[in-house]
């Protein structure tokens, strides 16, 4: 049961320490990435010092709790400044990533929509201004063919009683005829106050036309410079508008903020008498959530270490024995064979001196081709 638990137990802290490496190691790829223009190198030096990392944690301890091997304390302060350093990395590539993803997030889409607004607000007032500028324009034509109307009625009221009174005049002088002969004497000078009369009419008609005709125009280009006018104005109030939008940071405006972000700090605010901004949060969340990881990973691989050292510790200590052993018999072995030439080499030369003196006392041994010759 006890072995069953730590198995599980040393397995899971494993898994949880790759996965923590993993989502750093994602985080400062995709942050190294953007700042070398490169996904593959971003990629590339986020995995080595992450798995740097872990080697620094695993060697750190095994070094620092191995007796036997001398462990300098310089290298072991410049391998806590470099871890150090891989943490600062980490907590700054968390607080850019959280930063884009928490600091106004929607900030492009609202200027975007603020941006169509104030185009929608533009061409409403552009349509208003048109349609008041016909509007004034139809009133004005009205009033001017009003005002002709009435002063055409009073050029009528002036001199047509007058002219008919004077043509009535006329016809009856023209009547007086006695015995079939003309006798109206005022003839000739009712005929000249008429003409008079009517030339003094025509002249006045025709300058009531002369100023009928100008007054139309004179108005419509008062009314025209005063549409331009507008547009004008409306156009720069449109132009300094947009570039305003474009130029906003929408700071504090809770539209562009993350929900989320904006609630925490809004119960930050009623709990404490400072109410943080949302980036000096990005930057505390930020710094927390990097620490957390950092530790998770430092804590998961220390532990496997020191879980699993003793048992590396004793497969080298075996291994140690197993080598020994090995050298100790094969030097019993080299040892026996040593022996075993001198004993062949001592029953050689006894059988050839043997040999020598069995020859040297009755010479009987013949020279067979296969017998063993004499060594000199």
């Amino acid at each position: 049961m006890f072995k069953w638990f730590y198995n599980i137990s040393w397995s899971l802290q494993l898994a949880v320490g790759l996965v923590l490496f993993g989502v750093t190691a994602v985080l400062e790829a995709m942050v190294l990435a953007a700042y070398l223009e490169s996904l593959w190198l971003g990629v590339f030096v986020a995995a080595g010092l992450e798995a740097a990392k872990v080697l620094t944690i695993v060697l750190y301890r095994i070094l620092n709790g191995h007796a036997g091997v001398p462990y300098p304390r310089g290298v072991r302060w410049l391998t806590l400044g470099f871890r150090g350093m891989l943490f600062g990395l980490s907590a700054a590539c968390s607080v850019m990533f959280l930063a884009q993803h928490l600091d106004r997030p929607a900030m492009e889409r609202v200027r975007a929509a603020d941006l169509a607004t104030a185009g929608t607000r533009y061409r409403q007032d552009l349509a208003a201004a048109q349609a008041g500028y016909i509007e004034r324009r139809d009133r004005a034509l009205a009033r001017l063919a009003a005002q002709d109307k009435r002063e055409r009625e009073a050029l009528t009221r002036r001199y047509q009683p007058a002219i008919t009174a004077l043509e009535a005049k006329l016809d009856a002088e023209m009547d007086n005829v006695v015995g079939g002969e003309f006798k109206g004497k005022r003839y000739k000078e009712l005929q000249a106050r008429l003409a008079e009369e009517k030339d003094a009419y025509t002249q006045a008609l025709a300058a009531l036309e002369r100023a009928v005709a100008n007054r139309p125009t004179d108005r419509l280009e008062h009314l025209e410079a005063e549409r331009r006018d507008r547009e004008e104005q409306l156009a720069a109030r449109y132009t300094a508008e947009m570039s305003a939008i474009r130029n906003a940071d929408y700071q504090g405006d809770a539209r562009v903020e993350h929900p989320m972000a904006r609630a925490f700090v809004g119960v930050l605010a009623a709990v404490f008498e400072h109410q943080p901004t949302t980036l000096q949060f990005v930057f505390y969340f930020a710094l927390f959530l990097s620490l957390t990881m950092e530790l998770g990973i430092w804590v998961a691989f220390e532990h496997i270490t020191l879980a699993r050292l003793p048992v590396f510790a004793a497969g080298y200590r075996a291994e140690l024995a197993v080598a020994g052993k090995e050298v100790e018999t094969d030097s019993e072995l080299r040892e026996f064979e040593l022996d075993e030439a001198v004993r062949s080499e001592k029953a050689r030369r006894k059988r050839r001196s043997i040999e020598d003196v069995l020859r040297g006392d009755d010479g009987k041994l013949s020279e067979r081709p296969d017998a063993p010759r004499a060594v000199a």
